[in-house]
Parts: structure tokens; C-alpha cells; sequence
């Protein structure tokens, strides 16, 4: 995945020797939806309670490419902090819960078709593939008995998460927006919905979310 990501940047940087305009900026912007969805199940004996965290920014730079004819590229580096707990139930007594977090990086590559203008406000549509990959995963895990007072072991400390293992990685970005020009500054203020594919081996009460809302400003120069 990383591979394709450096090839995109080495055609973005090829481009501008062909005439065409390469624009640099910053892009960030808050989550609309969680990353996870969760859910709960108990019995006696076994069972699963989940929480996805609330991490409420996106934020990384972006590179844009001006094309003839209204179209535009852009490759975004967008990061966001990752988070979820999970408390699961065995043999009735036993408790173990693990609390995670990680740094998410998503490589979206969008082509974008620009309307006419209305005066200073220029919308635009955008389509394309996004990736996406983890780093710093950290894991506390603590074993709670339910007849013991306390921990019963822990916490346990790893850099690896089956949750994350089997995140999907790849989907497809969609956005609406507009660019609006102030002096050598150009600020476009979206909406993106991102589809990711499913999860490999998917946990029913821990489980990345497939459909991804998020509210984005860039700027550009």
C-alpha cells in the first residue's frame, strides 16, 4: 500500500514539468461518525462490551494539482488518534480488559471536477480511492477475578491488536465542497464520505466502522 502511496507522490512532483499548477496546503477537520462500532453481549458465563473513543480531529497536508478543463487531483496525509475498549467475560468469573489506542494515517488520492463559479465561491465534486494504515499501537490489558478484590494480573502491556490486524485498509472517498479564493490563499470547506471495505474476521461487538463522515477545511497556497 505504502508503495502505491509513493508512486502518486512521485507523479504529483513529476507534473508541474508539464505545465501544469501544484498547489501545497493543509488540511483538518473533525469526524462526523466513530471509527468503531460496538456493541454488548453477556451471559453467565462469557461475553463482550465495547466503546470506541471519541478523538474529534483529522489534520495532515495535502498536495493539489490544477488540470485543464475544471479538473483537479489531490493526495491528502491525513492523521487522527484511534481508540477502543473491550472488556470480555469467561469461565462466569474471569474479566480481562484491554484498552487500546493508535495512530491512524489515511492516504486519500481524489480527482476533483470544479462547477462554475458563483462570484467568489467555486464548488466542486470528488471521487476516488483511500488507504489507510496504523502505527503506535498500544494495548493495557488487566485480568480481573470476580471473587478477588482488585487485579487479578496486569496490566499487561503490547504493541499489536487483532482488531486492528484485520481493519480493512482500502475504500473509496467521495466530497462535496467549495473553494473560495482570498488573495493567494484558497480555503474549501467539505464534506467526505469515505466507504471502507469490511473487516477480515470481523468481531460483532468490535468492528471499524465501513461508513466514514467527516467535516474537512483546506488551505491552500
Amino acid at each position: 500500500m505504502l508503495g502505491n502511496v509513493q508512486v502518486v507522490l512521485l507523479v504529483l512532483v513529476s507534473l508541474p514539468c508539464f505545465g501544469q499548477q501544484l498547489e501545497f496546503g493543509v488540511k483538518g477537520g473533525i469526524p462526523v461518525t466513530s471509527a468503531f462500532q460496538t456493541g454488548s453481549f453477556f451471559t453467565m458465563d462469557f461475553g463482550e462490551s465495547a466503546s470506541s473513543a471519541t478523538r474529534r480531529y483529522t489534520v495532515g497536508p495535502m498536495v493539489e494539482l490544477r488540470l485543464p478543463h475544471g479538473f483537479e487531483l489531490e493526495f491528502d496525509v491525513l492523521y487522527s488518534r484511534l481508540g477502543f475498549a473491550d472488556l470480555t467475560k469467561s469461565v462466569a468469573l474471569i474479566f480481562d480488559y484491554a484498552n487500546t489506542s493508535a495512530n491512524s494515517w489515511s492516504f486519500p488520492v481524489l480527482a476533483k471536477y470544479r462547477l462554475p463559479a458563483l462570484r467568489v465561491v467555486r464548488p466542486y465534486i470528488e471521487v476516488g480511492p483511500s488507504f489507510r494504515t496504523v502505527s503506535g499501537v498500544s494495548v493495557s490489558t488487566t485480568r480481573i477475578i470476580e471473587c478477588c478484590f482488585g487485579p487479578a494480573s496486569g496490566p499487561t502491556h503490547s504493541s499489536s491488536d487483532s482488531h486492528l490486524n484485520n481493519r480493512s485498509n482500502a475504500g473509496v472517498a467521495t466530497g462535496l465542497g467549495m473553494q473560495v479564493r482570498l488573495a493567494f490563499l484558497h480555503i474549501s470547506p467539505e464534506v467526505r464520505f469515505t466507504h471502507w471495505k469490511a473487516d477480515q474476521q470481523a468481531d460483532p461487538y468490535l468492528y471499524a466502522n465501513q461508513n466514514q463522515v467527516e467535516v474537512l477545511l483546506g488551505i491552500t497556497f
